[in-house]
C-alpha cells in the first residue's frame, strides 16, 4: 500500500518512543530500518509548501542538496490528501489523522483544537519540541510545546525562508530542541505572485535548497531530516507543472553534524 501524508507523524512518534492515540497513519518501515543503526540525537522535520513529486523532479537541477540527501538516504513519493491546501495538509503531517478527524482547515482552528500534534504529544512526553512558522501559527502553539517561533513576512518571502533558518539553527543549538518542524514557502509564494516564467520557479527553489544547505552546514548534533511537502502547486496558471499527480515528495535522510551530505558530491 502506498505511504500517504498520514504516515510522517506515526514514524516521528515512533522513533522517538511515543504514541498517537487512533492514529489513521502508520510506520513507514523503511525509515524505520534506515535508522536502526543510527545514532539519532534530533529530528528536523522540512515542509516545502507547494511542491508536488512531478514539480520536485522538474526543479531537480536547481536542488542539489535535497538530492544530496536523498542519495544518502531515502526517497518516496507519498499520497497527499485532500484539500491539497496549507493548513489541513501541514495539520495531518503533523497529527497522523485525516482532515475529516483533525479538523484542522484554517490556522485559527489551531487554538481551539483539542487534537494534539506530535510536537504536543512528545513535549508532553518529556521529548523537547518546537515549530518556528509565521507568526499567527505560533501564536497558536504557545505554550503547546517548548518553543514557538513566530516570523513576519516583512522583506520579501526569500528574507523571511532565510530567518526561519536561522532560528531552527538556532533552537537546535541554544534549546536543546529534539523535535522541530519548519516551514518554507518560497516556491508557493512564487507560485501565487510573482512567477512570470519557468525561471522564477528555478530561483525559488534554488534559495531553499541553499537554506537546506546551510541547516545541515549548521547542525552540532546527529540529525534525522525528513522533507515533504504540503501540496502539490495549485495555482491553476502553473498546476501543469504537476501533470496532474497528486503525490508529493518525501526524503528521509541521517546527517552526522556538519559532516552530512553535500550536494555535488
Amino acid at each position: 500500500m502506498k505511504y500517504t501524508q498520514l504516515d510522517i507523524a506515526p514514524t516521528i512518534s515512533s522513533l522517538l518512543g511515543f504514541e498517537i492515540p487512533d492514529k489513521d497513519g502508520r510506520e513507514i518501515e523503511e525509515i524505520r530500518v534506515y535508522c536502526e543503526d543510527k545514532n539519532i540525537d534530533q529530528i528536523l522535520l522540512i515542509v516545502v509548501d507547494g511542491v508536488g513529486a512531478s514539480l520536485y523532479k522538474k526543479l531537480n537541477g536547481a536542488l542539489g542538496q535535497f538530492r544530496a540527501l536523498s542519495e544518502e538516504g531515502l526517497f518516496f513519493e507519498i499520497r497527499s490528501l485532500a484539500p491539497r491546501i496549507t493548513t489541513p495538509n501541514v495539520g495531518t503531517i503533523l497529527t497522523g489523522y485525516t482532515p475529516e478527524h483533525h479538523r484542522l482547515y484554517e490556522v485559527a482552528d489551531t487554538f481551539y483544537t483539542p487534537v494534539k500534534s506530535i510536537l504536543e504529544i512528545a513535549s508532553d512526553s518529556g521529548i523537547k519540541s518546537g515549530i518556528v512558522i509565521e507568526l499567527l501559527g505560533a501564536k497558536a502553539m504557545l505554550n503547546r510545546v517548548d518553543l514557538a517561533i513566530g516570523v513576519e513576512n516583512l522583506h520579501g518571502i526569500i528574507d523571511y525562508d532565510r530567518r526561519i533558518t536561522d532560528l531552527a539553527l538556532k533552537a537546535f543549538r541554544s534549546e536543546g530542541i529534539r523535535l522541530l518542524m519548519i516551514h518554507l514557502r518560497a516556491i508557493d509564494n512564487c507560485a501565487h505572485h510573482y512567477a512570470k516564467a519557468w525561471d522564477d520557479f528555478i530561483f525559488s527553489a534554488r534559495t531553499i535548497d541553499e537554506n537546506l544547505e546551510r541547516i545541515c552546514q549548521g547542525l552540532c548534533r546527529p540529525t534525522l531530516i525528513l522533507a515533504t511537502s504540503d501540496h502539490p502547486i495549485h495555482v491553476e496558471k502553473w498546476a501543469h507543472l504537476e501533470n496532474n499527480n497528486t503525490d508529493v515528495p518525501l526524503i528521509a535522510s541521517y546527517v552526522n553534524a556538519a559532516s552530512g551530505p553535500k550536494k555535488g558530491e
